[in-house]
């Protein structure tokens, strides 16, 4: 009954592309946090933009 369920849901094709698909933007997520904790934060903002003040 259940694993009848669980093959409308999303057969093991689907479900092993959704699990890569979800661990490729975990993957691209931690990678900007990191790249954005090594860039000093007082000068750009952490990202590499410098935000220039006119006057």
């Amino acid at each position: 009954m259940i694993e009848d369920v669980v093959a409308r849901i999303a057969d093991p094709d689907d479900l092993r592309f959704l699990i890569m698909l979800a661990a490729v933007l975990i993957v691209g997520v931690l990678a900007v946090v990191a790249g954005a904790q090594m860039l000093p934060w007082d000068a750009d903002g952490g990202f590499g933009f410098r935000w220039a003040r006119r006057r």
